[in-house]
């Protein structure tokens, strides 16, 4: 599948910025022309940051061109509008030597399932009262999931021959990575990665979102490539690109010994007739996965064997590649941090196949790290990746999701889990990598509800009860009302004329 002359390149975020800040602008006119008194004189935070991320000599030029013309204008009108270029073009000049960063601006979100009175069951996504920002939200995730147990998302560290047990020191170290985060920004700017597994809707498609806005060059692979697939990255690039930032896009199939070969080729080639991108990289996302429902131990089939090339095989084949291309190379002084998609799943869902026992045989690269010489040339971070509604591999249960909150603990969005992830790109956490493997336990006090399964398949049951109970009450409801207030008949039979 992967294919180097169908990779699809985005640079050109000096240009989108230019239409964002006309279509501002001529917005802002046309408001003051209808309403004067609700024109907008300011732009929100996070369409701040976005347009200071991107802020270049060519954006002042053109905003001081605007607001000379409409300050010639000399209409009381324009004043609002006059005011709005003004900031703009004071807030992108003061960020022209800064470098871009990613900070977070939205709100967290909530699970919400709803049945209504004909029993039809919705899922919704709605803010949570107690957490208006991202800061909020931090604070909470550092307290205790329950009494005597460490907090929702957190670090470990592993003592010689021991096990990993919570270290407060690497958390708080991690905490203030997520600080920054929500308030100066971390900055990406100079940074190449590379993002498996970032199709619509998943963890890789924020984290690539992120690591665009603070300036990071990025590979996204997809399995679906398409005119869909491309414009969706294009979009995607047109939001978040920052200044300096670059996002590559290239078909990849991560079940493919030979496209694992081909991508660690084409990023780290810089000569030959067959050019490649020639980076090296600062970052490895391998978040690729398959979904294999339904499938028990005792009815494994070629599906479970190609979720094992894809979540295990492949993901050592290619941390084997870059570290072997590094070594040739001589790149032993930039060691790329590799974040591992953990997770706490060891069967405890049952029917997933070998998805339990590909999680775990991840874990072992905490072991290479140390007896494969793997030290300068990769670092390991491994997120244990708790319940993160949405994605394909859990958009199943979502309804579900509120109902194991109200148990303590916590299900994640996928912006919220990118987040949580992209803290372990603060520069605290990768100087600490570069000693010891990382393992950042992310999965919301998962620990807190045993046989988590059971009690995730007793409230699927509980909704589908209430909801066949409203069903039937509804269809009896509609029986007793036809049945009270019976239509007129309307005869059908046709009619004869006499003949006198």
């Amino acid at each position: 599948m992967f294919d180097a002359r169908k990779a699809r390149h985005f640079d050109s975020s000096w240009n989108w910025v230019r239409q964002e800040v006309y279509e501002l602008i001529q917005q802002a006119i046309v408001g003051c022309a209808a309403e004067p008194a609700s024109a907008p004189t300011s732009i929100d935070d996070a369409s701040l940051q976005r347009l200071k991320n991107r802020s270049s000599p060519g954006l002042l030029r053109m905003l001081a061109g605007s607001l000379s013309i409409l300050q010639a204008a000399n209409h009381d009108l324009l004043e609002p509008v006059i005011s709005l270029v003004s900031e703009l073009h004071s807030a992108c000049e003061q960020a022209l030597n800064q470098p871009p960063v990613y900070r977070k601006f939205s709100t967290p979100t909530g699970p919400h399932a709803d049945i209504g009175p004909d029993g039809t069951v919705t899922y919704s996504e709605i803010p949570r009262p107690d957490e208006p920002s991202f800061v909020e939200y931090m604070e909470h995730m550092r307290q205790p999931a329950a009494q005597d147990m460490p907090p929702f998302i957190h670090l470990k560290k592993q003592p010689v021959g021991g096990a990993w047990t919570y270290c407060a020191e690497l958390s708080a170290t991690y905490y203030e990575g997520l600080s920054e985060i929500c308030g100066s920004g971390l900055s990406f700017a100079g940074k190449t990665a590379v993002v498996t597994g970032c199709g619509r809707g998943s963890i890789g498609a924020d984290i690539v979102c992120g690591l665009l806005s603070g300036g990071a060059k990025v590979v996204a692979t997809t399995s679906s490539f398409s005119r869909r697939t491309t414009l969706f990255f294009e979009d995607m690039y047109r939001t978040h690109g920052a200044r300096g930032s670059e996002l590559v896009v290239v078909p990849f199939n991560q079940g493919s010994t030979g496209d694992i070969k081909q991508l660690v080729d084409y990023i780290y080639r810089d000569s030959g007739a067959a050019k490649g991108l020639g980076w090296d990289l600062d970052y490895v996302f391998p978040f690729a996965t398959v979904s294999d429902i339904n499938s028990p131990a005792v009815n494994l089939g070629s599906r479970s064997e190609l979720v094992q090339r894809v979540l295990l095989t492949n993901v050592m084949r290619l941390l084997g590649g870059i570290k072997d291309t590094k070594e040739r190379l001589g790149y032993e002084t930039r060691p790329s941090l590799v974040v591992l998609p953990l997770s706490s799943n060891h069967g405890t869902f049952g029917g997933d196949g070998l998805y339990g026992e590909c999680k775990i045989g991840l874990e072992t690269a905490f072991n290479r790290w140390k007896f494969e010489s793997w030290k300068n040339y990769l670092s390991i971070a491994g997120a244990v990746i708790g319940w993160t509604r949405g994605t394909g591999l859990m958009s199943g249960n979502n309804m579900v999701a509120q109902a194991i909150e109200k148990l303590g603990m916590r299900t994640f969005s996928t912006r919220e889990m990118a987040f949580n992830i992209l803290g372990l790109l603060h520069s605290g956490i990768r100087d600490m990598a570069y000693s010891q493997p990382i393992w950042a336990d992310l999965n919301g006090g998962m620990g807190c509800i045993a046989d988590i399964g059971s009690v995730a398949g007793k409230a699927c049951q509980e909704i589908q009860r209430k909801s066949n109970f409203l069903k039937t009450l509804s269809r009896e409801a509609m029986l007793d009302h036809a049945a009270q207030y019976p239509e007129p008949v309307v005869s059908t039979a046709p009619t004869q004329d006499a003949t006198p």
